[in-house]
């Protein structure tokens, strides 16, 4: 029996046809800079094979001959990959306790334990379903189950008697099919579209714009229409109700049949243990461990298999999670821990896992607590590979591989293969570098003070598990904001100070366009809410790490603008001018794009289980592009190589043929995207890497000038030392400049760097939620409260 996997001759992507040797049963840490093979090692070699051979003996008829990536892997076991980009793939409906079952098996403790209230007892048996706000039976029957419904403030949009019939409910009556329909029923009732404002009209005529003539015609009215516009009835788009929210207009409240529970009446009044199935799902996981402990007579298999799962969830730092939230908005780390959790439960042996950075979102404190529960995947006899950047994750390995020395067409070599102690002997390594201290992370011992004591200062924050939280932001400066996972970082950043920093700054606050849905609650949670010091920010731009771009074809190129140029630049040649081809032909989406793959370049399969196997376009030979674009050249180039080219590589490419594409690459070359491909899709691109693209974009507009105010989260995610050294000098530039930083971080080298911290805790759930120290990072270190302190350098 094999003790290694070995693979040979390993050569996709930028690998250079490198021999590597994994021990089994044992964890391996896959290091190096960012962008230098490791995935391609970890995942596109030995967890793609892995996945070819399990196809290839199910019986599958989705098996194709494709060109292999290498010459040959021995040692191979079933394979099991969790990845970031997974989290992209997730339903938006789909919760923790969905995604883990434990909803479900809530739902069939209620249905056999539950207690119900004599006034709503009617003698029928429950059932599962009742407890199941997707079900036809369990769901509220007013607000389809989610919670919340929008209500609309007529008085607020009809409250303008000099706007004309058009402007009303900002301008809507101008637009599409609302325009038609209007015009001819203000025609029928003696108004006129274009000249009346609201003073020309009657009472009885304003009635009949607001709820129309009882479906005499087709224009429902103003607030019926709106209504059923921005249910998703007759459109996707959220652009409507984002706009009147804006203006007052419009706003999610609780459903008051449901109470925002999204549950029919009778699941409403079943208890267990005194407590509904919607006060469960709500409850920090920790807390509900305890609740359902405290519940546990010993005699329920259902109980007891619930809190075996629970227990799992806690040991891999999913303690400050509910089983209501979302997965969608679950950080990469999260979602790959829920998975985790898991594959624990199931007690398999014999398996090669792999992780793309599990510690993502991890205090310094809890990554010793992964590790030590995913030794316990290798202790049941599992074989773990580890894509890792963590200095404690490559400390504690009992095998290393460093690919480098770069990124891109630089990187690709093995560098080093061997244990820890070996490692650190390595000279050719930039990670060895750093652990032994050769060059390391520069620290900084002089700190900014907020240039003329100007502070931010945000009162009275309860949202979520903050306790009337009170904190002033220094400006001017790079403040970090720390603490544990659950301690309340996120609830008062991005859910508390960024909302009343858009309420005050408008338009001047730059954010995603396409918001998450809210349920009201921290709308009514913030109003008591108070910022001040908003007068000294100019612009504010918040850069968080949801994806790029929205369409299935959106890239890092088409994202930054870049694309439109390059494809000028093609249309422009003498082939294409030749040809009569516009900037159409090379865009996928338009005349270029290949009738069967719809510029995908493969089909899509799925082969079940959750798995999909992608087979290459035989019609564009997996290019996305018909022919006749193929055939246009720029500097020896067609459109699919420029797509296929690194930051790196294009920037030198573009160096001398056009002035913005070039700027816009040297920008992602310093916030450490320089490995990324132009043409790299959307989904493949993780949390962090989307983040830095996106402050990237926001650099090349030029808007940098003094006192602006730029929060990130966790901008050094998926970065290597020596990358997140560059992306803080980066940032370290900016502040230089006269703007302020607020970085939500648990990195300690990123922590140290900062000016200011911080910190939340001392726990997570409802032991967090307090600020427990502030102060520069050489404060923190001697605060005995403090428990990043004790991590900071």
């Amino acid at each position: 029996m094999n003790k290694n996997i070995e693979i040979k001759n390993a050569r996709i992507h930028n690998l250079k046809g490198i021999d590597v040797s994994i021990p089994k049963h044992k964890l391996t840490v896959i290091t190096g800079v960012s962008g230098s093979g490791k995935s391609s090692l970890a995942f596109d070699t030995l967890y793609e094979e892995g996945k070819r051979r399990y196809l290839m003996f199910s019986g599958t008829e989705f098996m194709v001959d494709s060109v292999q990536s290498f010459d040959s892997i021995t040692g191979l076991s079933p394979t099991v990959a969790v990845e970031q980009r997974i989290i992209r793939q997730s339903n938006p409906r789909s919760t923790v306790g969905t995604k883990i079952k434990i909803s479900a098996m809530l739902a069939a403790l209620f249905a056999n334990y539950g207690s119900c209230l004599p006034e709503y007892d009617d003698g029928q048996p429950l059932e599962v379903s009742m407890f199941q706000k997707n079900s036809a039976k369990g769901m509220c029957v007013k607000c389809l189950g989610k919670g919340v419904v929008k209500w609309i403030d007529a008085d607020k949009m009809f409250e303008d008697k000099s706007q004309h019939i058009y402007d009303i409910a900002c301008g809507l009556g101008k637009r599409g099919s609302t325009r038609n329909m209007l015009e001819i029923f203000c025609k029928n009732y003696g108004m006129n579209l274009w000249e009346d404002t609201l003073s020309d009209l009657t009472d009885e005529q304003i009635d009949l714009l607001k709820y129309g003539d009882g479906g005499k015609s087709k224009f429902y009215g103003f607030i019926p229409w709106i209504t059923l516009l921005t249910s998703g009835a007759v459109s996707t788009s959220g652009r409507l109700a984002s706009i009147l929210k804006d203006e007052g207009m419009i706003e999610e409240r609780k459903c008051i049949k449901c109470g925002g529970t999204g549950l029919g009446e009778k699941a409403s009044h079943i208890t267990f243990g005194d407590k509904t199935i919607n006060d469960l799902e709500h409850m920090y996981i920790s807390d509900l461990l305890n609740f359902l402990n405290e519940n546990n007579d010993g005699k329920n298999p259902l109980l007891k298999e619930i809190i075996t799962k629970l227990s799992c969830m806690v040991d891999v730092g999913l303690h400050h999670l509910s089983l209501s939230r979302p997965v969608p908005t679950l950080s990469g780390g999260e979602i790959q821990r829920l998975f985790l959790a898991s594959y624990i439960i199931a007690e398999m042996d014999s398996i090669i896992f792999v992780f793309d950075e599990p510690t993502i979102g991890l205090h310094e404190i809890e990554k010793e607590n992964l590790i030590r529960i995913i030794r316990r995947l290798v202790d049941n006899g599992n074989t773990v590979v580890v894509v890792e950047h963590d200095e404690h994750f490559i400390r504690v390995a009992d095998y290393i591989i460093d690919i480098g020395p770069k990124a891109g067409i630089y990187g690709g070599y093995k560098v080093f293969e061997g244990d820890y102690d070996l490692f650190l002997k390595c000279t050719d390594s930039k990670t060895a570098s750093y652990l032994n201290d050769r060059s390391g992370f520069k620290i900084k011992r002089e700190y900014r003070r907020s240039i003329d004591q100007k502070m931010l200062t945000l009162s009275g924050a309860r949202l979520h598990n903050l306790k009337n939280v009170t904190v002033s932001i220094p400006l001017g400066v790079m403040v970090g904001v720390a603490g544990v996972s659950g301690s309340g970082k996120s609830s008062l950043i991005a859910d508390t100070l960024v909302p009343k920093l858009k309420e005050q700054l408008k338009s001047k606050c730059i954010m995603d366009e396409d918001e998450e849905d809210s349920d009201g609650t921290e709308e009514n949670m913030n109003k008591e809410v108070t910022l001040t010091g908003v007068s000294n920010i100019k612009h504010c731009y918040i850069i968080d790490q949801r994806p790029i771009g929205r369409s299935r074809t959106s890239c890092p190129a088409t994202y930054t603008g870049i694309f439109d140029h390059v494809r000028n630049l093609f249309a422009q040649s003498d082939k294409a001018k030749e040809r009569g081809y516009t900037a159409g032909m090379f865009s996928v989406n338009s005349k270029g794009g290949c009738h069967k793959c719809k510029g995908d370049g493969v089909i899509h399969y799925h082969v079940g289980f959750g798995n999909f196997i992608d087979i290459g376009c035989d019609a564009c030979g997996g290019s996305g592009y018909i022919r006749e674009a193929m055939e246009i050249t720029v500097g020896g180039k067609n459109i699919r190589d420029i797509l296929e080219m690194s930051v790196d590589e294009a920037r030198d490419f573009f160096s001398d043929k056009d002035e913005m594409i070039y700027k816009m690459l040297a920008i992602l070359q310093r916030v450490g995207m320089g490995y990324i491909k132009l043409g790299q899709a959307t989904p493949t691109i993780s949390g962090g890497e989307s983040q830095r693209i996106k402050l990237a974009k926001e650099l090349a507009k030029g808007k940098n000038n003094k006192n602006v105010l730029y929060i990130l989260d966790e901008p050094t995610t998926g970065l290597s030392f020596s990358d997140s050294e560059q992306l803080m000098s980066l940032l370290n530039e900016l502040v230089d400049m006269g703007n302020s930083i607020i970085i939500t971080e648990h990195d300690s080298y990123v922590l140290s760097n900062c000016d200011y911290i911080i910190e939340l805790g001392e726990g997570g759930g409802n032991a967090g939620g307090n600020i427990i120290a502030t102060g520069t990072p050489a404060e923190l270190k001697n605060n005995p409260v403090s428990i990043i302190g004790r991590y900071l350098k």
